[in-house]
């Protein structure tokens, strides 16, 4: 995928994003669910003040560069940059399906082997934008990282039906609320709320 794919709306990356394949490093996960969030036009965005501070810089840099977040004083979120230089677009990767990486995955999320996960620790990989950038070994530390980079990459592919629907854990941002920026495949387990 070209820098182009990013440098639009996150509406409509967010979209196509379904399906797509990410690799970092020794882990690749098929995205099953994305957020969209719009800057000043988004009350739910943390760009929605219209002027970058040190966290949300990168919201506000080129296209295709991440933007990791901390949150609840324990968790990483993966974002990627979206739309222009200066608009404050993102789309936040909140599900997946593996595909390789599977022990790496296994030990990031729960200090053991992937055969030794039960039930309910599979069922829970990778299904929260948590999960994932857990997974996926990122922290506030790759905040800006451009992914057009050598550890990176990330392939289109093909998506089942999409859900369009609210986002998820943004009860207090208004009309944005209940905003459907929220994109998932039907059916997917890696999916964090149907």
């Amino acid at each position: 995928m070209e820098r182009s794919f990013f440098e639009r709306s996150p509406l409509e990356v967010g979209k196509e994003l379904i399906g797509s394949v990410l690799t970092v490093d020794d882990v690749t996960m098929r995205i099953v669910e994305v957020e969209a969030y719009l800057g000043p036009y988004d009350q739910a965005a943390h760009s929605y003040s219209g002027r970058p501070t040190k966290r949300t810089a990168p919201m506000f840099g080129e296209a295709g560069h991440l933007y990791v977040y901390f949150t609840y004083g324990m968790h990483h979120c993966l974002n990627f940059v979206c739309g222009e230089v200066g608009q404050g677009y993102a789309v936040l990767l909140r599900g997946a399906e593996i595909i390789s990486g599977h022990e790496i995955i296994a030990y990031r999320r729960f200090h053991r082997s992937y055969h030794e996960l039960t039930n309910t620790q599979l069922k829970n990989l990778v299904n929260g934008p948590a999960k994932l950038c857990q997974a996926f070994g990122l922290t506030t530390a790759e905040s800006g990282e451009d992914l057009y980079q050598e550890r990176f990459r990330l392939v289109a592919g093909q998506s089942g039906q999409i859900i369009e629907t609210t986002r998820i854990g943004i009860p207090n941002a208004g009309e944005a609320t209940h905003y459907p920026w929220r994109f998932y495949e039907e059916g997917s387990p890696g999916v964090s709320k149907k």
